[in-house]
């Protein structure tokens, strides 16, 4: 990841299987911590803008978050859409697109969990559209 040139490649994108956040509290489902304490420096090293994750059977998106810290929230643009701005970079914005999995996971009544912005339990899918001015994703 060092090697990218982001004059040419403005966006850097992790994609894996398992998930470092997550709102639901189901030993099954719990992030790993090693993984996590392996991973998440190196995302951070290399200005990885955004984590696209699986696993978990549901949608959710966090803050610009490391090491379970709010770096930075998204504004809201006239449409209502979150705006991240990665002119400044603080860390990565985790997603867990799970929403095709073979059961959906339910998230509790109450999530006390500040850096979870969106959650949908939904079936669905996430598309995208990158420029080297803006990296657009959608749940459909």
């Amino acid at each position: 990841m060092a090697s990218v040139n982001r004059s040419r490649t403005p966006w850097l994108i992790f994609m894996g299987h398992r998930h470092m956040y997550t709102s639901i509290n189901s030993k099954l489902l719990r992030p790993d911590p090693k993984f996590v304490s392996n991973v998440e420096p190196l995302l951070l090293a290399n200005k990885v803008d955004l984590v696209l994750v699986g696993h978990v059977n549901n949608y959710e998106r966090t803050c610009v978050i490391y090491n379970h810290t709010c770096k930075a929230m998204p504004r809201k643009d006239r449409n209502g859409t979150a705006v991240y701005d990665n002119k400044k970079y603080t860390a990565a914005v985790h997603v867990v697109i799970g929403m095709a999995g073979f059961t959906l996971d339910k998230f509790p009544k109450n999530v006390d969990n500040n850096s979870s912005l969106a959650r949908i339990s939904e079936y669905g899918y996430l598309r995208g559209h990158a420029t080297r001015k803006d990296l657009k994703m959608e749940t459909k």
